[in-house]
């Protein structure tokens, strides 16, 4: 998942001869500063994907070049033209996801952080909040620091490693306490951003604390899994290194109370495995429970059952699991399984961004649910992981492989409008003979055996990919 946008311009002086000055387009991804950039060298992008790319790219001109210079009106009219070309251009995977592309946005962020030193030091928490420091490059992508991070953490297969974590940027979930006095005793983090390998993360950490940190409240990175499924986890318990990261962040888990309730013996028996820092058997214990493996996310409101409502949101074991409170003010939990979400998109409602998905509520009955929060891409990229971990499942082969073995998907994209997917006071869309019909997104494939429901899982950087669910009456 990808989303670009150029919403204003700076001006900015040379380096040369710190005298003359020049516009530079500020470049937003995800929903995040990520650097500021001249004309030229935007032009110059353009023009490298016109040349690599002129069969696939299939989308609006990059502006041209002008011989005069322009007025603030001219400016803009340019920014509004460079900001369409992004957002068509992040709709063809294959453009997108290449490595000339990723490593043009990675320079630009770089270049227009202007370090003035090379090497640096990076402190990244582990789930428990110990903190780990590393040694590496200002201008190191997220894909070279996971591997610093590995070998200091002494693993040895690394892919095995990429795969199975993510490096996120994140901040304390209690607003008074600032990330240098984050402790194995506080550790709390809220994840605000899941950093991709078009970015450095040393840069993106020092740019949002510069850019977004509210009253000392410091954003600070952090190592967390990305597995969804407790047998998915259960062969990595052969690895002690494996065994020992995964029990850092369960533990601190259990202390923060994300994997309440707890039944009583089980309750006890994971204190004692504590105890006895038994780690391996904490997490098999963990396994049990059906509260384990979630990412919390901060509330926020919903459309669900009705618009305005407020809920908590937390994302693991493949599902979502959003929880209102009725009228006596009991909790009532909602879950959607990964395995019926047809869809999921990001939208923009004038300057409001949320998290939409397509969720097959009954049999041929889809419903559109709406999330307003801050958090709408980062849910889209940990949907993206967990389809990633269905795919592997079923398939057998890495989501990487999937991309390349999928010939006809279509990307995910940010819809701007005035206008909610679904008007709530309308009954709920139901889409059997639009689907039977016409099949536009692909959706369903042997319609009339319900056994078979194509799922539509969404790949990083605008990408659609399908896997298959068995889906039965008793699911519905």
């Amino acid at each position: 998942m990808i989303h670009v946008d150029v919403p204003d311009t700076k001006t900015l002086v040379e380096r040369s001869d710190g005298i003359t000055k020049y516009t530079a387009y500020n470049i937003h991804i995800n929903g995040w500063y990520h650097g500021s950039v001249r004309f030229s060298h935007l032009y110059e992008f353009a023009e490298l994907i016109k040349q690599k790319f002129s069969q696939r790219y299939k989308g609006p001109e990059f502006p041209a070049k002008k011989l005069f210079k322009l007025d603030p009106k001219a400016i803009d009219e340019r920014r509004q033209k460079i900001t369409k070309y992004f957002q068509a251009l992040v709709q063809h995977p294959e453009v997108a996801r290449h490595y000339l592309v990723e490593k043009k946005l990675l320079g630009f962020q770089i270049d227009s952080f202007r370090a003035t030193s090379q090497y640096v030091t990076l402190d990244v928490f582990l789930g428990n909040g110990e903190k780990t420091t590393i040694k590496c490059l200002v201008s190191d992508s997220t894909l070279e620091i996971m591997k610093i991070i590995c070998e200091k953490l002494g693993f040895k297969n690394k892919d095995q490693f990429i795969y199975h974590f993510g490096l996120f940027m994140a901040k304390g979930r209690d607003p008074t306490n600032a990330c240098y006095s984050v402790t194995t005793e506080n550790f709390n983090p809220l994840l605000t951003r899941f950093l991709r390998n078009f970015e450095a993360p040393f840069v993106s950490l020092s740019t949002a604390n510069q850019k977004y940190n509210e009253n000392g409240h410091y954003h600070f990175l952090c190592l967390r899994k990305l597995i969804w499924d407790s047998r998915v986890e259960e062969p990595l318990l052969d690895d002690g290194n494996f065994v020992e990261l995964l029990y850092k962040q369960a533990m601190q888990d259990y202390k923060n109370g994300h994997m309440d309730p707890v039944k009583e013996d089980l309750d006890s028996k994971l204190k004692s495995c504590m105890a006895r820092n038994d780690s391996k058997m904490f997490l098999r214990t963990c396994h049990q429970l059906s509260t384990y493996s979630y990412e919390i996310m901060s509330p926020c409101s919903c459309d669900y059952p009705k618009p305005g409502t407020p809920c908590e949101i937390k994302f693991g074991r493949r599902q979502i699991i959003m929880t209102t409170r009725d009228e006596t003010g009991k909790p009532k939990p909602s879950i959607f399984r990964a395995t019926r979400i047809r869809v999921w998109r990001i939208t923009q409602v004038m300057d409001k961004i949320s998290f939409q998905f397509e969720y097959l509520m009954a049999k041929d009955t889809f419903e559109w649910i709406t999330l307003d929060t801050d958090q709408s891409i980062l849910m889209s990229l940990l949907l993206q992981s967990i389809g990633s971990e269905i795919l592997y499942e079923h398939n057998n082969m890495t989501i990487e492989q999937q991309v390349m073995k999928e010939k006809h998907s279509k990307g995910n994209y940010v819809e701007k409008s005035e206008k909610l997917p679904r008007d709530p006071k309308k009954p709920i869309i139901v889409l059997k003979n639009e689907v039977e019909d016409t099949d536009p997104l692909g959706v369903m494939e042997h319609y009339h055996n319900y056994n078979r429901m194509l799922t539509t899982i969404s790949d990083g950087i605008p990408q659609r990919n399908q896997a298959f669910t068995d889906i039965t009456n008793d699911d519905l």
